[in-house]
């Protein structure tokens, strides 16, 4: 009986080191998993040493544990079908703030920005002046004024440095964008700082590249 718990004792150190090798905190599906592994060679050894098997005991507990130990190595180490990996999210950031479109500005003097327009008026605060649809309909001229265009060009090149100003810029004109900004403070990479990087810088997430 001591050789059944000491063989259960190491079937949990392995499985629980499974684990710790796929980088996981929490799995329910490896949790189940390592309850049913001992639950299965526990009843099964001591049912076979109950009705005066040994050795059928011995050969169940070692067949029992190299099977639970392989799949479990399979189902859970990382990138396998079954472990529980962090997903960044968004998985992916929209080149504009929500609910604008991209819009390719040609400025008076000759050359074309990046910028992103407001058709609905979303902008909270009005920071952002709707953009009239008939301007892509061809009916009317485009504004000239600043204020109709949200501007994707920064400063710097840097993504951290890129977030931080497309941040501001997002919450100043009163918007919102998944993975930049919750409208009140700058999000990227998961990690909630003021638009001014005072408690720090977000990770880094590849900022969107407007369409050519």
């Amino acid at each position: 009986m001591l050789t059944t718990y000491l063989g259960i004792a190491i079937v949990l150190t392995v499985l629980v080191l499974i684990a710790v090798y796929s980088g996981q905190t929490f799995n329910i599906g490896l949790v189940i998993y390592i309850i049913s592994a001992i639950a299965v060679i526990a009843g099964g050894t001591v049912t076979a040493f109950n009705s005066g098997k040994t050795l059928a005991a011995i050969l169940f507990f070692m067949g029992a544990v190299a099977i639970f130990v392989t799949f479990g190595l399979k189902w859970f180490s990382p990138g396998s079908v079954f472990a529980k990996t962090p997903v960044p999210w968004p998985p992916t950031i929209n080149t504009c703030p929500d609910y604008l479109v991209y819009y390719g500005r040609n400025k008076a003097d000759g050359t074309k920005e990046n910028t992103c327009i407001d058709l609905i008026g979303v902008s909270k605060n009005g920071g952002l002046k709707v953009f009239s649809k008939e301007v892509l309909q061809g009916v009317s001229t485009p504004p000239t004024d600043n204020e109709y265009y949200f501007s994707l060009k920064t400063e710097s090149s840097e993504t951290n440095a890129k977030n931080q100003e497309l941040c501001k810029r997002a919450i100043d004109a009163g918007l919102t964008w998944e993975g930049i900004t919750n409208g009140e403070s700058c999000t990227a990479g998961g990690n909630s700082t003021s638009p001014d990087g005072a408690t720090g810088c977000p990770a880094p997430v590849p900022t969107p590249t407007p369409p050519k």
